[in-house]
């Protein structure tokens, strides 16, 4: 594959996604891949509640300068090295949706990530990033079971 193949590696900074990192490292060793570390930052929902008056939220911009520092440091601390050198987005939405997108629009070869293998009704509450993005890319992705 050509030097400019791309792989995208989505993390939330949790144990459960570094589960995936060796994969990402070594499918981008064996196709001579960038690596593109993604994080995807959601707006803020403000619910009401009981009697509590107003609750200070982070804006948008603050959550995002935030992400950028945490990956840039994230990527410092488990990307040294890497050649070609790995990319860094902070995305604003859906993270499904984003990683999906992201990998469209870069023509990734590969999506490489981890999920939490939840089930009943946690999986219903939480919801499943992994799987929405197993659904929609246009890319085949690897989906690592993490031991969390």
């Amino acid at each position: 594959m050509a030097t400019d193949a791309v792989i995208v590696f989505p993390t939330d900074f949790s144990g459960s996604s570094l589960a995936a990192l060796p994969w990402a490292k070594r499918m981008a060793a064996s196709l001579n891949a960038r690596i593109d570390c993604v994080y995807v930052v959601e707006e803020p929902q403000v619910y009401a509640t009981l009697d509590m008056g107003p609750v200070p939220i982070p804006s948008t911009d603050e959550l995002v300068a935030s992400a950028r520092s945490r990956l840039a440091d994230f990527v410092a601390s488990n990307l040294a090295g890497q050649s070609p050198a790995p990319a860094q987005a902070v995305l604003v939405g859906r993270p499904a949706d984003e990683i999906v997108g992201y990998a469209r629009d870069r023509s990734a070869q590969l999506i490489i990530m981890a999920t939490h293998g939840y089930s009943g009704v946690k999986h219903v509450l939480l919801g499943s990033t992994t799987e929405s993005v197993l659904r929609h890319a246009g890319c085949p992705v690897l989906s690592i079971r993490s031991g969390d």
